[in-house]
């Protein structure tokens, strides 16, 4: 006999068109889905999306500090920062790699108990990770998996959830949830800085550890689809042979090379520039500052004028630009603080417009079915990405001239420039019209 869990399972999977479905409905199915039709782009919405930006806040606070951590744990022990920088990488690639594992664990147990388990985790890693911080390997398996696997298990729920509560503002809302974590980036590195030159690295960890416990847990309570009802897509695997998804997938996995590029070395570079450690910080935060505002501004243009390809084509021109023909040549604060906007409002936009693309091409309940693919692709990005570039600056000391960075700016502009060009081939297969909102 079929238990009520192979039920769910198998109607998980039926092949029915929405249509279909309509129109084999029971009576109280179709005045159940009413409330749920008034719930979408109502202020139960926002809640969703004021937690999961909360969360995103914490945890990619953490992930982009790990720049600060590195340089002085660096200083203190015999690691050098190549070295370091793999460790911050591989807790960052975990947020690509295990997408499809998260994928169907949010099928199976739901979008709460994933973020339950991912915050715990987070905090585990972070509290795990004061005690071994003279130890490589040991960091490794702390901040690099523990934390890096919480973080694979809550970025994709946070992210997909807010989804399915909007249909007028959903790039709106993804980009407030995205910009969470922008400004947890800045306020969190600040603090960071703080508690590093205050208390040392392993206070920094355990106070890291437990503001990602009492924040992550209370809001995961709150992540969660309109409906109960409401059916999580199995990974669709068919898309493989559709070119709007290979171009999609192509896209994002070389875009995304260079994107943790400024935040890691942007201290590093500006220390070169100034002899001041606190310029490092200064400059680190307006990268944030930047990526806040453009994960918004960018949210708000795909709901309107200019459409989610065209803005993610926009994001991704600036990340280049930024690289080839600013970043290259800032030999003074000036034009440092000029890289540092413009990077900061393309990456930003980057990561809040890449989920409302993959819903506006491959429909919103697609979306869990298709974006774990997708960020499965951006493993080798996230994880090699930011040591190639270290291995081309060379970490330069304070006192080094600033035109040993530009091989890794040009890596960094070219990658994001060749992302692009795919990118700009799917916007022409959707839509071959100049000036079109697509």
């Amino acid at each position: 006999m079929a238990t009520k869990d192979e039920d769910v399972s198998s109607s998980s999977i039926s092949p029915a068109t929405p249509t279909e479905e309509a129109l084999s409905a029971e009576p109280k199915d179709q005045e159940a889905a009413v409330p749920e039709q008034q719930l979408v782009d109502g202020p139960r919405g926002w809640i969703v999306v004021a937690a999961a930006s909360c969360s995103l806040f914490c945890y990619m606070g953490c992930i982009y500090s790990w720049g600060i951590v590195q340089v002085q744990i660096s200083q203190t022990t015999s690691m050098t920062l190549p070295s370091l920088t793999f460790v911050g990488s591989l807790g960052t690639s975990f947020m690509a790699s295990i997408s499809p594992f998260v994928g169907k664990a949010i099928r199976r147990f739901g979008y709460r108990n994933t973020a339950l388990a991912g915050a715990f985790l987070l905090g585990l890693g972070e509290m795990l990770s004061s005690w071994v911080t003279y130890s490589l390997p040991a960091l490794l398996i702390t901040h690099g998996c523990l934390f890096g696997i919480g973080g694979g298990m809550t970025i994709l729920p946070l992210s997909t959830a807010p989804l399915k509560w909007f249909k007028k503002h959903r790039g709106l809302a993804v980009g407030v949830v995205f910009g969470g974590s922008s400004l947890g980036a800045a306020m969190v590195g600040v603090a960071t800085n703080f508690l590093v030159r205050s208390v040392g690295v392993p206070w920094t960890f355990r106070i890291l550890g437990l503001i990602l416990w009492s924040v992550c847990l209370p809001a995961a309570f709150f992540i969660g689809p309109p409906s109960s009802k409401d059916l999580i897509p199995r990974l669709q695997w068919h898309r493989w042979t559709e070119p709007d998804f290979l171009l999609l997938f192509t896209a994002g996995a070389i875009s995304c090379f260079p994107v943790f590029v400024p935040p890691y070395f942007i201290p590093v570079f500006a220390r070169s520039i100034s002899h001041s450690s606190s310029t490092g910080i200064i400059a680190l935060t307006i990268w944030n500052m930047s990526s806040t505002v453009g994960r918004v501004v960018a949210g708000l243009m795909a709901d309107s004028f200019l459409g989610p390809i065209n803005s993610l084509c926009l994001a991704i021109f600036l990340c280049s630009i930024s690289a080839l023909a600013v970043w290259p040549f800032a030999s003074s604060i000036g034009i440092l603080s000029l890289f540092t906007v413009i990077s900061g409002t393309g990456c930003g936009a980057f990561f809040s417009l890449f989920p409302t693309v993959v819903s506006a091409v491959f429909g919103p309940e697609n979306t869990l079915g298709v974006l774990p693919m997708l960020w499965a692709g951006w493993f080798f990005g996230y994880f090699f990405g930011t040591p190639i570039a270290s291995r081309l600056y060379a970490l330069a000391a304070v006192d080094a001239d600033t035109s040993e960075y530009r091989p890794a700016a040009f890596y960094a502009g070219a990658t994001s420039f060749i992302g692009l060009v795919f990118l700009i081939a799917l916007r022409y297969r959707r839509n071959s019209v100049l000036l079109a909102r697509v």
